[in-house]
């Protein structure tokens, strides 16, 4: 199955993800002029050691400069063209919802401690397994790019994936939910490594890195419901209302939004977080692929402000529109 691109819209620019991929690709070009293009053995060697993480000289100083900089280095190296394009194909399409959902600085610090669980992870099988294993430098952004992975089966679990999937000779592109395709992909992260199907992939790293993002996206999860649950009910906050210096407070907005789309052939439905809000007062704006999406709350202390960037145009009325428990439904049908 070749992922082509993901149906699930964001609010905002993800300016980290573009930045990782960008920084990936330099390091790569860097990797080709030191390598001659990975055809001096010597000179590859050489460098993969230096900038690689090698599990054997982790564990002899794990808190040394040579034991920690290579974690982050080797995140950013890659062993071939091949390697480098799969890698940034994954970042680009699942990465922008998650730094969206995040945030900037949020995402990249995610980003690299999914990619130092995953090295954690492939050092502990490397342990276990010993010999040769504690000795080969392992490369690529796989690892961090597997938390994000972990991570957006849990917050997109409905979104769709675009993909291409090969029967023979022939290709056909279906759209796979997320909550069939990233378990599926697990699956052939997992078998491998269960049946010790090595081949100079560090499929360990791969499931380390999706089980921390995984456990981010549930953690995640659950502080949006914490934070749900302390919103007072709408009867008890309009009650505040009638005290003059809560109206003439300047309301907080909210932004970027969350949100969560669901494409259809014929049709698109977002589903935004938008609690204490009352269904009349939202307003929408259709400009092409764009929604623009405002609303106050009730109470007036909240103010949501935010668009939905499409991979389609859209109708520039709602076909159907629906508020229940805090959540905005929204579906417009496919110009």
């Amino acid at each position: 199955m070749f992922p082509l691109y993901d149906e699930n819209p964001r609010s905002t620019r993800p300016y980290v993800n573009y930045a990782l991929i960008i920084i990936n690709f330099i390091v790569f070009i860097w990797e080709v002029i030191v390598s001659g293009f990975f055809s001096n053995q010597r000179a590859t060697m050489e460098m993969l050691l230096e900038h690689g993480f090698v599990p054997a000289r982790f564990l002899d100083a794990p808190l040394s400069m040579d034991g920690i900089l290579p974690i982050f280095s080797s995140m950013f190296m890659h062993g071939g063209i091949m390697h480098i394009l799969g890698n940034m194909l994954f970042l680009w399409i699942f990465g922008d919802n998650i730094e969206d959902r995040f945030g900037h600085a949020k995402y990249l610090l995610s980003y690299l401690l999914w990619g130092i669980a995953a090295t954690m992870a492939h050092t502990a099988w490397a342990l276990s397994v010993g010999g040769d294993q504690l000795l080969i430098p392992a490369v690529g952004a796989s690892g961090a790019i597997s938390g994000v992975l972990g991570t957006y089966l849990l917050l997109f679990p409905r979104a769709r994936i675009v993909t291409l999937v090969f029967i023979g000779f022939f290709g056909m592109r279906h759209r796979i939910p997320v909550f069939v395709y990233l378990p599926v992909w697990f699956i052939f992260q997992l078998i491998p490594a269960t049946f010790g199907a090595v081949a100079g992939v560090a499929y360990v790293a791969h499931i380390g890195g999706f089980v921390a993002g995984a456990i981010f996206g549930l953690g995640y999860r659950s502080v949006l419901k914490l934070r749900k649950s302390m919103i007072l009910p709408r009867e008890i906050k309009a009650s505040f209302d009638s005290l003059e210096e809560k109206r003439t407070e300047k309301p907080h907005e909210i932004k970027p939004l969350r949100m969560e789309g669901i494409t259809a052939n014929d049709y698109i439905e977002l589903l935004i977080e938008m609690p204490g809000v009352n269904e009349k007062d939202v307003e929408l704006n259709v400009q092409d692929n764009t929604v623009f999406i405002n609303a106050v709350t009730v109470d007036g202390r909240r103010k949501y402000h935010g668009k939905a960037m499409l991979h389609a145009k859209i109708a520039s009325k709602p076909d159907f529109m629906q508020y229940l428990n805090g959540i905005l439904r929204v579906r417009f049908k496919r110009a």
